[in-house]
């Protein structure tokens, strides 16, 4: 098993920060090259995520297909 990595990017280098209230939907667009991270301030919760391409909808991240093709929930 995996243990967490720490991030090596500074929080408040950040472009863009948003606090969304838990149950409340967010979408925004993550251009090439950018890097975003999710954080759970509560410490107790889930996040589901949907992740498609801005440009072809149809080009989309699953976290079933993926897990399903790779055997594991851990992505590599």
């Amino acid at each position: 098993m995996t243990g967490l990595t720490e991030s090596t990017f500074d929080p408040a280098q950040a472009v863009f920060r948003e606090t969304v209230p838990a149950g409340e939907p967010f979408i925004r667009v993550v251009k090439k090259g950018e890097v975003f991270r999710i954080l759970d301030l509560e410490g107790n919760q889930a996040v589901d995520t949907l992740f498609y391409n801005a440009e072809n909808p149809d080009e989309r991240y699953s976290a079933t297909n993926t897990i399903s093709s790779q055997g594991n929930i851990y992505l590599s």
